[in-house]
């Protein structure tokens, strides 16, 4: 297990390396630039005052030395600073954080809460009516975008309801934190992206389910007496779970991805909305800081998987 794990952290290396190489490549062969702004204002500078702009921003020198150079620095720590507003990338992007690790923590919660006890009655009861609308509702989920989903859900309780807030964590006149006024502002955003990721976790965990409860041990602890509930959580279920071990891995992209799709729609100050204005702005720090970053919690969420697998199953070994 050892030199599985040391194996699999020296393979980051390069794969975070060609993950940044790209990046950075992409971003570059975007048109526009970060002082392409300057030129649509309504008073345009000079070429010589941008040109001494992108001496002063290190954009003058060719896109492989830039590259090179913001690596250098970030092996040290040093992610640059904003062209936007001069503040390092890394302290915008730590404040940022919290918020999208609120979102998708709770979001999480309520998946898993919902999903594992349906998709496990969905499957001891396959076939029944309510198999039938849990795999319904979850290919819906399973097809619906995030964002549509999210602008759906503020035509609906927000403009035409004025049930629950739009956009933001807390209200205008809001002069301190205030939970239930924060919890208000979460229902949406949570509620769609728990909808979305409810449909994969479902559709799994049923499957799962029903594989395990076909299976010879469980006939055997059936035949020799146990209870259905015995039967059901100490023998199916827990094998049933080793699946979602894995998926756990998978699920983080996507997660990561739906959240910031999510923080777009409901103007939720994280990583995915910092991101996003970076990428308008032609921040290129920023949007480095923020896909490297990003790029970091996904491998690493892959590799925590398939530890948690390894601990979960004894019969599987990392050699």
């Amino acid at each position: 297990m050892t030199n599985y794990l040391i194996r699999r952290v020296v393979g980051l290396v390069p794969l975070l390396f060609g993950i940044s190489l790209i990046s950075f490549g992409m971003m570059f062969m975007a048109p526009g630039g970060p002082t392409s702004v300057f030129l649509a204002s309504s008073h345009p500078m000079s070429p010589v005052e941008i040109a001494n702009i992108q001496h002063n921003l290190g954009l003058d020198k060719p896109w492989y030395v830039q590259y090179f150079l913001w690596i250098g620095n970030m092996l040290h720590g040093d992610f640059g600073y904003s062209f936007t507003d001069g503040r390092p990338v890394l302290t915008k992007i730590i404040e940022k954080v919290p918020v999208t690790a609120l979102l998708i923590g709770v979001s999480f919660f309520f998946t898993i809460l919902i999903a594992i006890p349906t998709a496990v009655y969905s499957a001891v009861h396959r076939d029944s009516v309510f198999d039938y609308v849990a795999t319904a509702i979850a290919f819906i989920g399973y097809g619906t975008p995030t964002f549509w989903l999210g602008i759906e859900l503020i035509q609906l309780f927000s403009v035409k309801w004025h049930l629950l807030p739009d956009s933001g964590l807390s209200s205008i006149d809001s002069t301190g934190f205030d939970l239930g006024d924060t919890v208000r502002h979460l229902v949406l955003p949570v509620a769609t992206l728990t909808f979305v990721s409810l449909a994969s976790w479902i559709r799994f965990q049923r499957s799962s389910m029903l594989e395990v409860l076909g299976e010879d041990f469980i006939r055997t602890a059936a035949a020799k007496g146990l209870s259905r509930n015995v039967v059901i959580f100490k023998h199916a279920f827990r094998n049933a779970l080793l699946p979602l071990i894995t998926l756990l891995g998978l699920y983080l992209p996507a997660l990561l991805t739906g959240a910031y799709f999510v923080e777009i729609v409901f103007t939720i100050p994280g990583m995915g909305y910092l991101g996003l204005n970076a990428i308008f702005e032609r921040d290129y720090p920023t949007v480095m800081g923020t896909t490297i970053i990003s790029a970091v919690l996904v491998v690493v969420g892959n590799l925590l998987a398939d530890i948690g697998y390894a601990a979960a199953d004894p019969r599987i070994r990392y050699d």
